[in-house]
């Protein structure tokens, strides 16, 4: 028999407007309600036995799709910071090994192993690695993970010198995260705990626990995405505010452990702009002068170092 959810009314009034969700009710951010596991069991339950009589050819798809994957499969190389990179899959393997090596030496020599995600997923039923990113000074591993399905990563640290791991863990956080210039302060965005939206920003100093961390920004607008990422000219950290048609982008002196952010250009409706730096110029792209955005290079900005 098909499932059939159940009608509950629920007002929900936003703007003064008022609208009725008659199954507001399966919704549930716990994962936890019995009525609703319950509901979804029936829905795959239902799925399963409608699709039975299509599982051989399901599975010779699937075959057919497999065979066609190279067993061994190796990324192109990319260069950074004197090391390069690569990642590469070997057969019978579900995730990536990532692996670097000296920018010198020769591609046939040995490569370092950065990590293995097969091992990091081994014990779970869930893993999906969001992130990767490396200090300055190329000895210090961020890396984003989320063994839960639900994209509420837990951010880990891991010394590439000795292969030991950190003790901290910055768990409930977006894929979107920056290291400062000293190689020790790192910057990362937080989700809220039940929208599940990224809107803080934290500062974070190795070896130390997240319980010490310092909120450097919030965004009050749930409309509103916040994300991390570093200036051309790694002279800045650039805290990118985006609604659907607004934008506005907030900067951190990368070079001082204790910098605060800095509005570049105050948000404005309908205003849209990115924003890097480069050779001690910003470069804006903006849709202010036009609706498909042209590239400027404004005065210069000065940060709360007084660094332009």
């Amino acid at each position: 028999m098909l499932p059939k959810a159940a009608r509950i009314p629920h007002a929900m009034t936003l703007h003064g407007d008022t609208r009725i969700d008659n199954y507001y009710w399966l919704r549930d951010d716990t994962r936890s309600q019995p009525e609703v596991l319950d509901y979804l069991q029936q829905e795959n339950s239902y799925g399963h036995r409608v699709m039975a009589s299509q599982q051989a050819l399901q599975d010779r798809i699937l075959k057919e799709i497999i065979d066609r994957i190279p067993q061994r499969e190796v990324s192109a190389p990319y260069i950074k910071n004197g090391y390069r990179y690569r990642h590469i899959y070997e057969p019978g393997c579900e995730y990536a090994i990532y692996q670097r090596q000296s920018a010198f030496s020769e591609e046939w020599d040995e490569w370092e192993t950065l990590l293995d995600a097969n091992k990091r997923a081994a014990h779970s039923e869930f893993y999906s690695m969001g992130g990767m990113a490396i200090t300055p000074d190329n000895t210090i591993m961020a890396l984003a993970e989320d063994f839960l399905s639900r994209r509420q990563y837990g951010i880990r640290f891991r010394n590439l010198e000795t292969g030991n791991w950190y003790p901290e863990l910055l768990d409930n956080v977006e894929p979107s995260f920056v290291w400062a210039n000293d190689s020790w302060t790192f910057y990362y965005v937080r989700k809220h705990p039940v929208t599940l939206l990224p809107y803080q920003v934290w500062r974070h100093a190795i070896g130390t626990p997240a319980s010490q961390d310092k909120l450097i920004y919030e965004e009050k607008d749930d409309t509103y995405y916040v994300s991390l990422h570093k200036t051309t000219s790694k002279h800045y950290v650039v805290i990118h505010l985006a609604s659907a048609t607004t934008s506005e982008v907030r900067l951190l002196d990368a070079e001082m452990a204790d910098a605060e952010p800095f509005v570049f250009l105050p948000r404005r409706k309908d205003h849209e702009y990115s924003l890097d730096h480069y050779q001690h110029r910003f470069y804006l792209r903006s849709n202010r002068n036009g609706k498909n955005f042209a590239y400027t290079v404004p005065v210069c900005v000065m940060s709360n170092s007084g660094k332009s």
